[in-house]
């Protein structure tokens, strides 16, 4: 009898992202991962007991892992800096929005799965706060209109990862028009 491969959780939840932005949350299964990491399917119920407990779980190891990279943004001594550094990570991870997105369609059917999707809403909303506070910070220095809601600031610096990503525009290219976009707006100033 053939010894079962053991897959690292790690190598689960690399899978796991690649098949959820190839599929979405509806084309997801245990079967399709199975197959990618090349197992039988009880290899992953060892570790869950269905699709919806996986991805959340997934998604809030990938959150922590996001704050871990955020906490960088404190390397930067100055507004302007700490922005840019902002812009970079939210754009560079645009996925993380299409996650975020997928998340809020995953039913509650599991005590486990309620448990990771508060954890997630508490992530959301600790994001919020903290780029809240870069923002305060950026209207203090002079450097962002004063009369501008900062949740409408807010939120149109992360829908800004909604732009299509077209082919013929690398992706350095895209990231710097949509900073640029962000940061000094489309018109010319004579």
């Amino acid at each position: 009898m053939a010894r079962e491969r053991k897959i690292s959780l790690n190598e689960l939840f690399a899978q796991t992202k690649q098949l959820l932005l190839e599929h979405g949350y509806e084309g997801f299964t245990f079967g399709l991962l199975a197959e990618r990491l090349g197992v039988a399917r009880s290899a992953i119920y060892k570790y869950f007991e269905n699709k919806e407990e996986l991805i959340t779980t997934y998604m809030v190891n990938e959150m922590e892992e996001v704050f871990i990279k955020l906490e960088h943004i404190h390397v930067y001594p100055t507004f302007d800096e700490q922005f840019r550094f902002l812009l970079d990570f939210i754009l560079y991870h645009n996925d993380l929005h299409e996650m975020i997105l997928i998340g809020k369609r995953i039913p509650e059917n599991h005590p486990k799965v309620q448990e990771n999707k508060q954890r997630l809403a508490q992530f959301h909303k600790r994001m919020y706060e903290e780029l809240e506070h870069l923002i305060k910070r950026g209207k203090r220095e002079g450097k962002i209109k004063p009369h501008l809601p900062n949740q409408v600031i807010l939120g149109y610096i992360f829908q800004s990862v909604s732009v299509p990503h077209f082919p013929g525009i690398s992706l350095a290219e895209w990231v710097e028009s949509i900073r640029e976009i962000i940061m000094y707006g489309v018109m010319n100033r004579n």
